[in-house]
């Protein structure tokens, strides 16, 4: 297939899926004319969405927010140039959750992102519109962000593999906001030491394969290669983190399953993620004060979500560095040692992605006596974040009311295409209907 006629499938692809509100700017004529003249290279005629928080020069990049209804930057995203340079062709912007605040996608500037075959289900978020984008197959491939599982949730959502690298593998210049950042100038840097989110916020790739997956991130990452495969790997349900249910405890013993039957050593590691959760949510609230967007939304605050204007509130006024936040450090530090110490001589740890598999909107779910909503039910999630380790969110199957179920291959930094060939490896011989499931059963609104 040809390039130009892989444009033309997206693009009517993305007529076809309009009322999902995936995207908030595509512009046909310029991918048309962008795809003519693509490069060379390991991902050449690939299409490719961007988060809205992310710039892509010449293109409206606005966060997700009214606020900055009038910002085009002049230069791509790290992240985005590399891809381009590499032959992939840019397609749209995607709708996100105002400036990558909360775990559905539902904006003033882009309206509320559909699932596309469940009207009962949530896409997630904050990178909701390029999990749709990728599950339905207008794009190949979509660059996101990932702090507490902006990629890896609604990628469970779709039934597709989100990968957050490890920290600092690949760059994350041209983020919306940072220290410096103001309306004249949204992209400030990405780095405030007091600030948990510059710590662990990621750049991160979606795709609907694994392969796919490791194609880009060896373009978009500093260093790929940490060494042969081990064929040994640790497992624990994440009970330690937060509660599992029935259908997802079922979807990960499949996992272990497979891994065995692929000639992989499986071993436990039952309490590894201990305290990570409690040291994340510390360290966020007491350090997050999210300086940047208030400075962004100054004087034009009535612009802003209701639920970003929540977030806003509830951030501190001012960041003090107490025994609380030190202890907090210190337990996140010994959980870091605890897990590096504990991947030695491994390839990854599985774990689940969440509780549950996919949820509804607002949706509140009981999980092992518990009722769990909103962040709660991105525990394991967050816990893996705080390691600062690379992460594949993995489709494994269905619960049984058919809600799409993944789990975590969470790895050392630098692994991240080794734990892609994992994933392969881990597949079921009938996974077929995993990935994206029910995507070609289109339909208009």
């Amino acid at each position: 297939m040809t390039t130009e006629t892989a444009v033309e499938q997206a693009l009517s692809r993305y007529e076809n899926y309009s009322w999902n509100n995936a995207f908030v700017h595509v512009d046909a004529d310029a991918v048309r004319a962008e795809a003519t003249v693509a490069r060379p290279g390991t991902l050449h005629g690939d299409l490719f969405s961007v988060k809205d928080l992310f710039a892509v020069a010449g293109v409206p990049t606005r966060g997700g927010s009214l606020v900055l209804d009038d910002f085009r930057p002049e230069v791509d995203a790290t992240a985005v140039a590399r891809a381009r340079r590499a032959g992939a062709v840019f397609f749209g912007k995607s709708n996100c959750a105002e400036f990558g605040f909360g775990i559905d996608t539902d904006t003033r500037l882009g309206g509320r992102v559909l699932h596309p075959t469940r009207d009962d289900l949530s896409p997630g978020g904050s990178s909701g519109g390029d999990a749709v984008a990728v599950a339905t197959g207008i794009v190949d491939f979509a660059i996101a962000g990932d702090y507490g599982g902006s990629i890896r949730w609604p990628a469970q959502a779709l039934g597709i593999f989100g990968l957050r690298p490890g920290v600092g593998n690949v760059p994350t210049y041209g983020r919306i906001g940072g220290l410096g950042a103001d309306r004249s100038a949204p992209i400030g840097l990405a780095r405030a030491p007091w600030r948990l989110a510059s710590e662990l916020e990621v750049v991160g790739v979606m795709a609907r394969s694994a392969g796919k997956i490791a194609d880009v991130i060896g373009v978009l990452a500093d260093q790929q290669g940490h060494g042969e495969s081990t064929g040994r790997v640790l497992v624990t349900d994440g009970s330690e983190i937060a509660p599992i249910s029935d259908d997802v405890r079922t979807a990960l013993s499949s996992v272990v399953e497979w891994a065995r039957q692929g000639g992989l050593v499986v071993d436990p590691a039952d309490g590894l993620f201990a305290d990570a959760l409690e040291a994340y949510s510390e360290l966020r609230a007491k350090l997050d004060d999210h300086a940047d967007v208030h400075e962004l939304a100054r004087g034009r605050e009535e612009l802003l979500c209701g639920s970003t204007r929540a977030v806003l509130e509830a951030a501190p006024r001012e960041v003090v560095v107490g025994s609380d936040v030190r202890d907090a450090w210190t337990t996140a530090m010994r959980v870091r040692r605890r897990i590096g110490d504990a991947l030695r001589g491994y390839d990854a740890v599985i774990v689940p992605c969440a509780p549950t598999g996919a949820v509804g909107s607002a949706e509140e779910v009981q999980v092992g006596g518990r009722s769990l909503s909103g962040h709660q039910l991105m525990a394991h999630l967050r816990a893996v974040s705080l390691t600062g380790l690379a992460a594949l969110s993995m489709p494994v199957g269905h619960g049984d009311d058919g809600r799409p179920i993944s789990v975590q291959l969470v790895g050392v930094p630098g692994t991240e295409s080794r734990l892609c060939s994992l994933a392969e490896r881990l597949a079921s011989p009938n996974d077929s209907h995993l990935v994206g499931a029910g995507m070609n059963e289109r339909r208009r609104r």
